[in-house]
């Protein structure tokens, strides 16, 4: 049975030498990070940006959770840079550069507590008193932490988030709450998980009793709005292209391609769900589902990041030296490595009735152009299987009994991303132009569930 790794028509996701990054050069782009991320974010709730440090400090130290929304953008207040938040005042520690202390929560839950620093619960526990597997007592403060309060404090950032404790637990108001260096937890027992503790605002009311400017900004040029999926640590870890990309999949069931970074320009093409995309910038467009962010695929084509994810690489389960392919028949991708790197993606389809081979095979031999006639390995013409395929591209043969990488222009776009095949696992004709440049006679091919 003739059964093979096939490869449709395609101009989308276009191979590209590694040298070349193939920009589009009408838009002007977005700066982001080495991980593709923008470097500026606006918050329209407040009218207010994030940026530089300030900003990975929020992405990697709870966001909205822990800071709530910006309330202020930068300001210098006493010498020193800092930004006000909802739940906290975050100041700049330039001479800290390089560690997690280059930005540093001020000492609110301090500020709040010196009006009812004579309530019983702000006395430090006698010397005698001493930690326990269910209560901790921090001999800097001399006072406890334990249950809720304590599992909060462990799962977001401990000392380096919150400070250490600074009073037991008490009630204040409607509700048990505990001081910290910089900040007040609440227990709210009516909220279901995560919600259970909240964060006092106490970054608002300092802002307030100050009387800082907390008037809306107008959104700057450089920014595009907050989107978690957009500023999502994912993409850090997403496929990096030798052309200089990183790598997406759509994440919808069908996404327009447009000449333009808005939804009312002209289509270029349309992908389908699951289809890897190779990004290159980030330009600020129309609002798309509230999202001003979209993609470059570079030579004047975009889609908006409302419909794209990061594509991380699946774990292999084996690597090999030199340049190979990891065929996941679970996830419809076939990644391309150099030796333990991922480097580039590709949807495929795969055989149904578990026919595709799984297993660690080479590139036996490969040709570049040929016809496939199913007489010659079993269904003759009239057989309900029988078929034959003129032109079929780049075809790499790996196992006996036909079974090959090779392109297929016959089946949808639409379609792949399923066991549709005679048993062929199937790449869309650019890609399998990409693998054809990418592997060798003797190349690893690991096929996998």
């Amino acid at each position: 049975m003739l059964i093979a790794i096939m490869v449709a028509t395609g101009t989308v996701a276009g191979v590209v030498p590694f040298s070349e990054t193939p920009r589009s050069a009408s838009a002007q782009t977005i700066q982001t990070d080495a991980s593709g991320t923008p470097t500026k974010a606006f918050f329209p709730e407040t009218g207010h940006h994030l940026s530089g440090e300030f900003l990975q400090h929020w992405l990697n130290n709870g966001s909205f959770t822990i800071y709530g929304f910006p309330i202020t953008d930068p300001v210098t207040e006493d010498g020193r840079v800092v930004q006000y938040f909802e739940r906290a005042r975050l100041e700049l520690w330039p001479e800290h550069a390089g560690t997690e202390w280059v930005i540093q929560g001020t000492l609110l839950g301090v500020w709040k507590a010196d009006r009812i620093r004579t309530k019983p619960a702000f006395r430090p526990l006698p010397a005698n008193e001493q930690s326990s597997d269910d209560r901790w007592v921090f001999s800097e403060t001399r006072h406890s932490l334990a249950s809720g309060f304590r599992d909060y404090w462990l799962e977001n950032g401990g000392v380096h988030v919150f400070g250490f404790p600074i009073s037991e637990e008490f009630r204040e108001g409607e509700f048990d709450v505990q001081y910290f260096e910089r900040a007040r937890m609440e227990w709210h027992p009516e909220n279901e998980e995560p919600y259970v503790v909240l964060l006092g605002h106490l970054g608002k009311e300092l802002a307030e009793a100050e009387k800082v400017d907390l008037k809306p900004r107008n959104m700057a040029a450089d920014a595009v709005k907050y989107d978690a999926g957009v500023f999502s640590s994912r993409w850090g870890q997403a496929i990096r292209t030798h052309t200089g990309g990183w790598m997406g999949y759509v994440s919808t069931d069908a996404l327009g391609i447009r000449v333009a970074p808005d939804s009312a320009s002209e289509h270029a093409d349309v992908i389908y769900h699951r289809r890897p995309v190779t990004i290159y910038g980030i330009v600020r467009g129309g609002d798309e589902l509230g999202i001003d962010t979209w993609y470059d695929l570079g030579n004047g084509r975009y889609v908006s990041a409302a419909y794209i994810s990061p594509l991380v690489a699946p774990a292999a389960p084996q690597t090999f030296s030199g340049t190979w392919v990891d065929v996941n028949l679970t996830e419809f991708w076939a990644i391309a490595y150099e030796n333990n790197t991922p480097v580039y993606a590709a949807i495929i389809t795969a055989g149904r009735g578990d026919r595709t081979p799984k297993g660690v095979f080479e590139v036996s031999y490969r040709v570049r152009n040929e016809t496939m006639d199913s007489s010659t390995v079993g269904f003759p013409e009239g057989h309900p299987e029988y078929y034959y395929l003129e032109d079929v591209q780049f075809t790499q043969y790996f196992y006996t009994g036909g079974y090959a990488l090779h392109g297929n222009y016959w089946t949808a776009e639409a379609d792949f991303g399923r066991f549709s095949s005679n048993g062929c696992v199937g790449f869309m004709n650019v890609d399998a132009e990409f693998f054809w440049s990418w592997l060798t006679e003797g190349s690893a091919i690991h096929i996998h569930f």
